[in-house]
């Protein structure tokens, strides 16, 4: 009878472990321009720009996406996590969006090394990227810095808000249509210190 009880227990732990559900990993992209990136492809780099440090709100520090948020409690999606950690993620989506933006330009992620300490970063703080009644929203600080004087050159508030729908696959698709914009408002400054 013990026999016949482990059996079925086995079994019944085996059966309800291959039926979990499969997890569903997202990520954002830059959103590049398919004309532009071949009109400037052999343009030579001029100027290198490092980016970072980045900090998020330990919230956005985990794997598993924050569908939404509503009345102070964070809904978290069902089996969708994000690719990798949201501070790269970021870091690496504006550099892209920035290069595309303008092709001369070459990016190196902090830390970098001493001996190669870029003139100009770019430094991120993301309070907030979340999702509230189909609208997604950015509230983040970033701030131009001229690392050889160690003076900020330009230190902004960023805060924007765009509809969305429901869905992990929507939601990375609107943070990175945000991140886009975010990327815009950086270049226009980057292209005054030139």
């Amino acid at each position: 009878m013990r026999n016949f009880i482990f059996i079925l227990c086995a079994c019944s732990l085996f059966v309800s472990c291959s039926h979990s559900p499969q997890k569903n990993y997202f990520y954002l992209t830059p959103l590049l321009n398919a004309e532009k990136s071949t009109e400037s492809n052999n343009a030579n780099i001029t100027q290198v720009i490092g980016i970072g440090p980045i900090e998020i709100a330990d919230y956005l520090t985990r794997s598993q996406i924050i569908d939404s948020q509503t009345d102070n409690k964070l809904n978290l999606a069902e089996n969708a996590y994000w690719a990798e950690p949201l501070d790269k993620s970021i870091a690496q989506v504006i550099a892209l969006n920035l290069t595309q933006a303008n092709s001369s330009r070459s990016f190196v992620s902090f830390p970098w090394r001493v001996d190669a300490k870029p003139r100009y970063s770019v430094r991120f703080s993301v309070a907030n990227l979340s999702r509230t009644d189909n609208k997604a929203t950015i509230n983040s600080t970033w701030e131009l810095v001229n690392n050889d004087t160690k003076t900020n050159v330009v230190r902004r508030n960023f805060i924007r808000t765009i509809a969305t729908s429901s869905g992990a696959k929507s939601l990375a698709q609107s943070y990175s249509q945000l991140l886009l914009e975010l990327s815009a408002e950086i270049d226009a400054e980057l292209n005054k210190v030139q």
